[in-house]
C-alpha cells in the first residue's frame, strides 16, 4: 500500500510539470528582458542585427546575460520592427508626423524624432489605445537643437518640445490609409500596440531611423 501511495504522488506530480510546459513562450506574456546566452546568437547577422549589437554593447548589454527589447522605426518604409536581443520577432506598419522626412528639431515641426531613445513610462491612454512615453528631447536633441538655433535655422524663442511616443490611433482608418497625422509620435493600429505594449519595460531601447 505504500508504495502505492507513493506511485501516485510521483504520477501526479509528473502531470502537473506536463500541463505547466505549454505555457512557454508566450511573448505577450512573458518578460520584457530575456536571457540570451551567447550559443543562442544566429550564426550570420543581417546588417539590422549587427546595428542591434554594437547598439546592446554599447548600452552594457554585452556578453551573455539579459538582453532587452529593441524597437526598430525604420521612417523611409514606415516599419516598427521588434527584436528580443538580436532575434527580430514582428514587424508593423506605422504613421509618423504630418512631415515625416525630416528630424524633430523644435515643437510644433510636427518631425518625427531620430535617434536612440529609453522609455521613461508606458500607461493605457484613453484617446490611442496605449502611450509609450520616450526620453525626447534627450543630450543629442539638445545638440541638434542648439546648433540649428546657431545658424538660424531656428527663431529664438523656439521651443525643443517634448512629449514624444509609440502611441495607437483614434481612427484606424488614416494608418489603413499610410496618413501621416501625429504630432511628431510614432502611431499603430491599436490591435498591433496591443501587442508591443507587454514587451515594453524601462530597459527598452527605442531606435527611430530614417533610412
Amino acid at each position: 500500500m505504500r508504495n502505492l501511495k507513493l506511485f501516485l504522488l510521483l504520477w501526479a506530480a509528473l502531470a502537473f510539470l506536463g500541463g505547466c510546459a505549454g505555457s512557454r513562450g508566450e511573448l505577450g506574456t512573458g518578460p520584457a528582458v530575456v536571457d540570451l546566452s551567447e550559443e543562442a546568437r544566429p550564426a550570420a547577422l543581417t546588417p539590422e542585427q549587427k546595428y542591434i549589437d554594437q547598439l546592446l554593447t554599447k548600452n552594457g548589454y554585452n556578453g551573455q546575460g539579459k538582453k532587452p527589447t529593441v524597437i526598430l522605426v525604420h521612417k523611409s518604409s514606415r516599419k516598427l520592427t521588434t527584436y528580443r536581443g538580436l532575434t527580430p520577432l514582428k514587424t508593423y506598419p506605422v504613421v509618423l508626423g504630418s512631415d515625416p522626412y525630416n528630424d524633430k528639431l523644435c515643437q510644433g515641426d510636427r518631425c518625427t524624432p531620430e535617434g536612440v531613445y529609453k522609455v521613461k513610462a508606458k500607461y493605457p491612454h484613453p484617446k490611442w489605445s496605449y502611450f509609450i512615453w520616450l526620453d525626447y528631447p534627450n543630450t543629442q536633441n539638445w545638440l541638434k537643437f542648439g546648433r540649428a538655433k546657431q545658424a538660424g535655422k531656428l527663431p529664438p524663442d523656439a521651443d525643443i518640445g517634448g512629449q514624444i511616443g509609440i502611441h495607437g490611433t483614434e481612427d484606424d482608418l488614416k494608418n489603413l490609409k499610410g496618413e501621416n497625422w501625429t504630432q511628431g509620435c510614432v502611431s499603430l493600429r491599436n490591435k498591433d500596440m496591443d501587442d508591443l505594449f507587454p514587451l515594453v519595460d524601462d530597459k527598452t531601447l527605442v531606435v527611430i531611423k530614417r533610412d
